[in-house]
């Protein structure tokens, strides 16, 4: 359910709103050609279109209409909701509480995310909404998109809202996406030359983001009904928005998951038990979306499979195995993954059909995102496959460490700087962030404590963390006395690597 924001919340989006206003006027052509964020692979980029777009998200700010849902999935800070009509058009943008919730800090993360769905509710000619979602800043896709998709991918525009909010104040890091997926995903960019899974590991992030997506439209769509005289029109089986769900539904029946829609008392539709299976079909890519997110590639000489460890995250690739193009090696990666996801609660009603579900998802997409995805297939289809030696993908594995004990060290070394700042500020709800910092120490020293089992972390790094993490107790502790014990079993946890 959604309710009209409060008056203390619209205040809130006010000040959002002018933060937005301010990225837009940043961004002239100039400005936006040098973030780079259209530079992929193919045809030069147009960024005086871009930036066309771009310059209308301020004035969409003051035109949509938006709304606060209590129960936004977790996955989403916002969500912008179109009509299914035939001429579809921008109904409202729903909002997390938090995101026009009290506090002055983190407003400019907040204004990111509202650019990311302002970009989805530009209207180009009628019922033209042309910004999608393909990658995400988070994903392994980033930086893999043409640039003709980058610049109709929501994400490029809050990408170039970041760079251009860090370039005005010298604050460079501030809002750009770190973290273990982004080290490695760069490494493997530089590595292209030595193997296909960076572009192999891209590809699979489309598929499945794709049908994650193409799930939730599903669910909407098993609870639409449609009058007797309605469906029995035969001009509306090719309705272009419901032709594509309808063969996804009957698909499902001719596998046995459901049954097919039918007319019961003038009206046609999917009996609640039948609504119920397709509504099982988002949890279950959310999850798989989230084990995409959390691959730990690791890469062995010897086996003959991928195999995905969804405890640990770990994504075992023998060099075996990817002797492929991008395409080829996708397909492995997500047997991969379905494979190791088997067992969660999810998986289960979907584990015969699993892989041939994800296919069609992808098949059956939208109109406008499918044309984008077959643009993304020949890019990536035009990449040859590469052997690597045993040699490169030796020093790879260990140049993949590196680049990840690289970014920890950079973004312990930025909390080193933020948190004195943090703890000072008056507000209580702007310091609670740091309630949840001995949660992010404990999850990097896991993580530090995989690497080092695998590439040694240096004697000078491991006291360099233990340094740093030693000053962020001190002040999390003054502020937070509760979390003294968990941070004083991480500084053990982490000299306990020697």
């Amino acid at each position: 359910m959604t309710r009209d924001l409060s008056p203390a919340e619209q205040k809130v989006l006010a000040t959002i709103t002018a933060r937005i206003d301010a990225i837009v006027a940043l961004g002239t052509v100039a400005e936006l050609t040098a973030t780079t964020v259209l530079n992929g692979p193919g045809a030069a980029p147009d960024y005086p279109a871009f930036q066309q777009r771009f310059a209308r998200l301020g004035r969409r700010m003051r035109e949509v209409r938006f709304v606060v849902r209590e129960d936004l999935p977790a996955t989403m800070g916002a969500n912008t909701v179109i009509t299914g009509d035939e001429v579809p058009s921008v109904l409202e943008i729903q909002l997390r509480p938090s995101l026009v919730g009290p506090g002055t800090r983190g407003l400019a993360d907040r204004a990111l995310t509202l650019v990311h769905e302002l970009s989805h509710s530009i209207e180009e000619g009628i019922g033209e909404q042309p910004v999608k979602d393909y990658a995400y800043r988070t994903g392994w896709a980033w930086t893999y998109l043409s640039a003709e998709v980058a610049r109709s991918n929501a994400d490029t525009y809050a990408e170039a809202a970041a760079l251009l909010l860090e370039r005005s104040g010298n604050a460079w890091g501030q809002y750009q996406v770190f973290g273990r997926l982004a080290a490695r995903r760069g490494q493997l960019a530089q590595r292209s030359g030595t193997t296909t899974l960076g572009g192999a590991l891209a590809w699979l992030d489309i598929m499945v983001n794709r049908a994650w997506v193409r799930a939730g439209d599903c669910e909407g769509f098993a609870r639409t009904t449609f009058t007797e005289a309605k469906w029995k029109t035969p001009e509306w089986s090719v309705w272009k928005r419901h032709a594509r769900l309808l063969a996804l539904e009957n698909l499902l029946a001719s596998w046995g998951y459901i049954a097919e829609r039918a007319v019961r008392g003038g009206v046609a539709g999917l009996l609640p038990r039948d609504q119920a299976v397709v509504a099982q079909l988002f949890p279950y890519l959310s999850d798989l979306k989230y084990a995409v997110d959390r691959i730990d590639p690791v890469l062995v000489e010897h086996g003959d499979r991928i195999t995905f460890d969804p405890a640990s995250g770990a994504l075992r690739v023998p060099r075996g195995t990817v002797d492929r193009a991008p395409l080829a090696l996708a397909e492995l990666l997500l047997d991969a993954l379905i494979e190791g996801t088997v067992g969660l609660p999810a998986a289960k009603p979907f584990a015969k059909r699993a892989r041939e579900i994800v296919r069609a998802l992808v098949d059956q997409d939208r109109d406008v995102e499918r044309q984008g995805v077959a643009t993304l297939r020949s890019t990536f289809a035009a990449v040859p496959a590469v052997r690597p030696s045993a040699d490169r993908w030796a020093a790879l594995a260990v140049e993949l460490d590196a680049a990840v004990l690289a970014d920890l060290r950079s973004r312990w070394e930025r909390l080193a700087k933020d948190i004195p700042a943090v703890a000072g500020l008056p507000e209580e709800v702007d310091r609670k962030v740091l309630a949840g910092l001995a949660g992010y120490f404990a999850e990097d020293v896991e993580l530090l404590r995989t690497v080092h089992g695998r590439t040694p972390v240096p004697p000078d790094v491991r006291r360099e963390l233990a340094a740093a993490l030693k000053e962020a107790a001190l002040h999390l502790t003054n502020a937070y006395p509760g979390q003294r014990p968990e941070l004083d079993k991480l500084r053990a946890r982490l000299e306990a690597l020697a």
